[in-house]
């Protein structure tokens, strides 16, 4: 089996959710409180032991339907010629707030060589890396975000700035489009909703203002500037 890694930071809920995942992955590894996301990921590829490893968010909710079985073949390939060794995938998961269901904070399966040769990404991890990007269409978890005020608004901001500046290389912009506008409109009547809604349209705005500045789009992933920001403009 491939190495697991859970991904926390301050979340009150993390505890609970690696229990969990620790009945589907009993020997998951937790790495814990790096504020750079890009940073949290590096350090899951360090201590990894295997060639590929899984990533799972601290408000993942694993579902129970969803096994860490997959392995990347070198001689099987993705879109006919890359070998699924250099690939990164990503699974579905259910959003709780407004109920799409695509790769917004599903599990992740990433090469090790590939981030730890990576200097630098441009913003979202999964995309930019320098592997070839796989959407994988079952569903590995629900994103269980809406917890509190904060975690609901930093989660609609950060997805609705990466949305809203196309930032995501070869993303079909009428998907983008349709999810950014279901973030923005949808979910008010949901547990912290309403700090979700105020996220997500604050984010798709610091997403169009910034979409051709990634060293300030790039903030979306300090976990200390997003409650910074929270505290200033969000209550």
């Amino acid at each position: 089996m491939l190495d697991v890694f859970f991904l926390s930071y301050d979340e009150s809920f993390a505890d609970d959710n690696f229990e969990i995942l620790q009945m589907f992955a009993p020997n998951a590894k937790r790495v814990h409180g790096i504020n750079s996301i890009f940073d949290a990921h590096k350090e899951c590829a360090r201590q990894s032991n295997t060639s590929h490893f899984y990533v799972i968010d601290a408000d993942a909710v694993i579902d129970e339907q969803f096994t860490f079985k997959f392995t990347p073949s070198a001689t099987q390939f993705e879109y006919g010629s890359v070998p699924q060794t250099e690939c990164v995938y990503v699974w579905r998961s259910r959003n709780p707030v407004n109920d799409l269901l695509y790769g917004y904070g599903g599990a992740k399966l990433f090469p090790k060589q590939r981030l730890l040769e990576a200097a630098h990404w441009n913003v979202d991890m999964t995309t930019t890396i320098g592997a070839t990007f796989v959407p994988k269409f079952q569903v590995s978890n629900i994103t269980a975000f809406n917890t509190d005020p904060f975690n609901a608004w930093k989660s609609g901001f950060r997805e609705c700035a990466k949305l809203s500046s196309s930032i995501i290389p070869n993303h079909d912009n009428t998907d983008n489009e349709y999810r950014l506008n279901i973030w923005c409109e949808r979910g008010a009547n949901r547990p912290f909703g309403e700090y979700c809604l105020l996220g997500a349209q604050q984010g798709r705005d610091f997403g169009e203002r910034y979409k051709n500045k990634p060293h300030l789009l790039g903030k979306i992933n300090d976990f200390v500037w997003l409650k910074e920001i929270f505290t200033t403009h969000a209550n």
